[in-house]
């Protein structure tokens, strides 16, 4: 099974005030092993490459924990346990995939958030936690603040300063403890760390 279906075929049926999207979507097969998600044939997963998911990797699509829980929980992909071939539900996967990462579950809300809305995001490094694009030509680093944890303004003027110079915005997502999620564009031409 290797489809990837947004796109709503035309059958559709209606009533007097709603219209129901009848939409075929197949299940992709990935494979959990070594605390690891990949998908096979990565050949025939041009249309998942294209929305920025996976890293090629000896012939298989290797998944990020946010890209696989993303997947998973949106019923795009399931995954199978490569020994016992049992499938793993979505509770499995972050308990096994969050060992020595305590936040990986909030930065996932931000991370289902950008992808909801429309943009193509990937993992970042060196301070920020995503990188989007996809909409428009903008490149943007994305930068996670939880409401009550400790940021600098040096540290922000940094991180922005950073990004600018490659050319990219700074968007801090600053997430409450009722898991709403705020964003902000940070510019160091306006922004000093003083």
């Amino acid at each position: 099974m290797h489809a990837f279906i947004d796109a709503c075929p035309p059958l559709a049926l209606s009533n007097r005030n709603s219209v129901l999207c009848l939409m075929t979507i197949e299940v992709l097969e990935a494979f959990f092993s070594k605390n690891k998600v990949y998908l096979k044939e990565p050949e025939k997963l041009m249309e998942l490459r294209e929305k920025a998911f996976g890293t090629l990797a000896d012939d298989k699509l290797f998944l990020s924990p946010y890209e696989t829980f993303y997947l998973v929980e949106k019923r795009r992909a399931r995954v199978t346990d490569e020994k016992t071939a049992k499938e793993k539900t979505l509770q499995h996967l972050v308990t096994k995939l969050s060992v020595g990462k305590p936040t990986i579950w909030t930065k996932y809300l931000v991370y289902r958030d950008l992808r909801d809305r429309g943009y193509l995001v990937r993992e970042s490094e060196e301070g920020f936690d995503f990188e989007t694009f996809g909409k428009g030509a903008t490149r943007r680093q994305v930068s996670i603040v939880f409401e009550g944890g400790e940021s600098t303004l040096e540290r922000l003027a940094g991180l922005s300063a950073k990004a600018n110079k490659e050319g990219k915005d700074l968007v801090l997502a600053v997430i409450d403890r009722r898991t709403d999620i705020v964003y902000y564009t940070l510019n160091t031409e306006r922004f000093e760390g003083k």
